[in-house]
């Protein structure tokens, strides 16, 4: 079944490109989401459809911003509903274990929490609960998330196109 709908998200991705693209990463930001494998989308969709050096910045740049705006509507909802208002999204499982360790992360860390954690798999969005819960500033909140986030793909992307490179020429 997951390999059914990860060739879905593929074609959708290759029909409609960069909005199927910004799509795609705000719903992983939005913790909706989480199941959607995005570290395949991304270099997956670019060694698909053989991009130019601008169009790989553009791809990258377009799933960034895609997913900060996503893990922002986490942080949006948290500040003004709280956390009861995230766990009724559709699609959306936290459990309170996840939580803590979000609180206990953006506590310890605030701002270098959220850069840190959307380097990490499965982690980004949650510290923006606790994050949009005390207030934090929404445009450092921005700030760490989107330069993490940044920094994240271009290294996934130069890591699957330095790999497909490598088999290619062996």
């Amino acid at each position: 079944m997951l390999d059914t709908f990860i060739d879905l998200g593929f074609s959708i991705l290759v029909t409609f490109d960069l909005p199927a693209l910004f799509v795609l990463f705000v719903l992983k930001g939005a913790i909706i989401g989480k199941p959607l494998p995005t570290s395949v989308f991304l270099p997956g969709y670019l060694v698909a459809i053989s991009p130019s050096q601008r169009m790989i910045w553009t791809s990258i740049l377009v799933a960034s911003v895609g997913y900060v705006c996503g893990q922002l509507l986490i942080y949006w909802l948290a500040a003004r509903r709280g956390t009861d208002a995230i766990r009724s999204l559709p699609k959306v499982t936290i459990s309170d274990e996840q939580m803590a360790q979000a609180k206990r992360l953006f506590r310890s860390y605030s701002g270098t929490g959220i850069f840190v954690t959307n380097l990490l798999p499965y982690l980004g969005s949650f510290v923006m609960i606790p994050a949009g819960i005390a207030s934090y500033p929404i445009e450092r909140a921005a700030l760490y998330a989107f330069s993490s986030t940044l920094l994240n793909y271009v290294f996934t992307v130069w890591l699957v196109f330095e790999s497909v490179q490598l088999v290619s020429t062996a």
